[in-house]
């Protein structure tokens, strides 16, 4: 483990500490001053985030850029103290409302669908949103032993879903099929490619490059992309909100255009999520010149 995992996991295992001693009322009032030093003195963040800034909030001022720096931090670690708090107290619930719930089981009542979600507001904790469902869920993601901060099931409570290995044969994506097929549901991110195939969209002004690797999963499966992004609204409330339903259909002579407006649907609902949750934005990197 390198001393960078080292530091990480310590500031781990601090805030596990703070909540097993004083809950999250404790674990969110010792961040604030952590995170107000790490702004004050690393470059870091405004470095990691100055694209996303300058976009987001065209002609904000010095100071303001480094305010908006400080929300989308303080909210990031907010959001990994709940995914914690769930993960450490069993008995620990959150306020939850799921906009578009009965939209999604009118559609899964006809069969399988493929959800797409974002690494914005609590998507971490949203697909315990998705145990209401009557239909199996599953999720396609990457599995990391040595990371150090660790998902709400890895900590001991119940998963409300299935995990698909993103690293397995075809990336899951031969698995997924045979979901989807028998009428069950598939979570996928779609704003990290994760090395698969992309294509370039408008985003905030400029074009970044999004996977396709839902939208082609859904059109093979003839299953509809249901677009879905979580919020953090409360200090114990969440929201996960279906922003946009669609049904990607091609031939092979038509693939690439209808995967260019899959993916551009999905890139104006996640302007729209932005928009509406400006300090949510939890993508540490410059998209648009990765």
């Amino acid at each position: 483990m390198s001393l960078k995992q080292r530091a990480e996991q310590l500031g781990h295992l601090f805030f596990y500490v703070m909540l097993h001693l004083g809950g999250q009322r404790l674990a969110y009032f010792t961040l604030h001053p952590i995170i107000f030093s790490y702004i004050l003195f690393s470059p870091t963040p405004h470095r990691n985030l100055s694209t996303y800034i300058f976009r987001r909030f065209p002609g904000a001022s010095w100071l303001s850029r480094r305010v908006h720096v400080y929300k989308i931090v303080i909210g990031m670690g907010k959001t990994l103290i709940d995914r914690a708090l769930l993960g450490l107290k069993k008995n620990h619930t959150f306020q939850g409302t799921f906009t578009g719930f009965s939209d999604l089981q009118t559609i899964l009542k006809k069969g399988g669908a493929v959800v797409v979600l974002a690494h914005v507001g609590t998507w971490q904790t949203a697909m315990s949103h998705m145990a209401g469902l009557d239909t199996p869920v599953h999720a396609i993601m990457v599995h990391d032993d040595t990371a150090v901060s660790k998902h709400f099931y890895e900590m001991g409570r119940e998963r409300s879903f299935t995990p698909i290995d993103a690293n397995g044969f075809m990336g899951g994506m031969i698995e997924a099929a045979n979901i989807l097929e028998q009428g069950e549901l598939v979570l996928i991110m779609g704003d990290r490619a994760e090395g698969g195939k992309t294509t370039a969209v408008p985003f905030l002004g400029e074009d970044i490059n999004l996977p396709v690797a839902a939208y082609n999963l859904a059109a093979i499966t003839d299953s509809p992309i249901v677009i879905a992004f979580s919020a953090k609204t409360g200090t114990n409330s969440h929201e996960l909100k279906v922003w946009d339903i669609f049904w990607p259909h091609f031939s092979e002579t038509a693939k690439k255009p209808e995967l260019n407006r899959c993916a551009t649907r999905f890139s104006r609902a996640l302007e729209q999520y932005v928009e509406a949750y400006p300090h949510q934005w939890y993508n540490f990197f410059d998209i648009w010149h990765q």
